[in-house]
């Protein structure tokens, strides 16, 4: 199982925008069934990220990987052909529907967003003026901290939206692989150096693919999302941990996580016309299942008429 920690932390910067470290609360966006279900249960999914969202969201990273290997002056044309290539394949698959989907791992996220009361979301989980979304604060510390003690070794950061931050990060990216490959090219002719090249494409396959996950489109950046995704190893044992739930006609593939009474730090309340009778609802929800002490925010966002 690769470590995806140890491969950020060969690019520091690229690990320091993504998070920064500081300790913030993270929302979780719904509706108001599923709210019910989460607290009840007490669990929240890890989704496949390949099914989750329309195909220009999904190629939108690779697009720009291949771009930008183009444009880029300076790289191993050995190594970078056999990454636009890999890259440009996954692009294709994706686009025209193939089925050869059966790659070594599957990415699994969680999506928040920094901002607790944030109107595009909202209009997202909301119908009308008076069915309201909500969404779940947790604290970003004892979820991540919770999560890992449960085996979810996960990787987590802001999205990026702002293109010229992506392309920089790739920058980065490729020049220290690139290097490392050089090296390596130059070294004797051995079959050691031939495995550690191999190791060398095979690293920067893995991180170029997991970051490209915190890259979208600039056209979404009011929803200031935060992603924690989850790498699971795609083998049998992964269908034993998998459920299935259908969303707009797909089938998609998740993992439950059962998260900790203590990692939820609020519920907060859409905007809505009858905000006090969805307050006492809320606040009588939550203490039948033992959330009675969390705070509870009504969105100060007003309505227009």
């Amino acid at each position: 199982m690769i470590n995806y920690d140890d491969l950020l932390k060969k690019i520091p910067k690229v690990r320091k925008i993504l998070d920064d470290g500081t300790n913030t609360n993270l929302y979780h966006y719904t509706k108001p069934e599923k709210l019910l279900s989460i607290l009840e249960s007490g669990t929240i999914r890890f989704s496949n990220a390949l099914y989750l969202n329309d195909k220009e969201e999904v190629t939108y990273s690779y697009k720009l990987i291949v771009n930008l290997i183009n444009e880029t002056n300076g790289l191993n044309q050995e190594l970078f052909l056999k990454i636009k290539e890999y890259f440009y394949k996954k692009y294709k698959n994706i686009i025209d529907g193939d089925d050869t989907f059966l790659n070594k791992y599957e990415y699994y996220t969680i999506s928040f967003s920094t901002d607790n009361d944030n109107l595009t979301l909202w209009n997202n989980y909301s119908k009308g003026q008076t069915y309201t979304g909500y969404n779940i604060g947790f604290c970003k510390k004892e979820l991540l901290y919770d999560m890992e003690r449960q085996g979810f070794k996960s990787v987590y950061g802001n999205i990026i939206y702002n293109q010229e931050t992506q392309i920089t990060i790739l920058r980065l990216i490729f020049d220290k692989w690139n290097k490392q490959y050089e090296k390596l090219l130059a070294g004797k002719k051995t079959a050691k150096n031939n495995e550690k090249q191999q190791d060398t494409f095979f690293e920067l396959i893995d991180i170029l693919s997991i970051i490209s996950l915190f890259f979208k489109n600039p056209y979404f950046r009011d929803e200031k999302e935060y992603r924690i995704i989850f790498i699971s190893h795609f083998d049998t044992n992964t269908y034993k941990q998998t459920k299935i739930f259908e969303k707009n006609g797909l089938f998609i593939p998740y993992i439950e996580y059962h998260f900790l009474k203590r990692t939820v730090s609020s519920i907060n309340i859409g905007p809505t016309l009858d905000e006090n009778i969805f307050y006492t609802s809320t606040c009588r929800m939550l203490a039948n299942f033992g959330y009675e002490k969390k705070t509870i925010n009504r969105s100060k966002i007003p309505l227009r008429y």
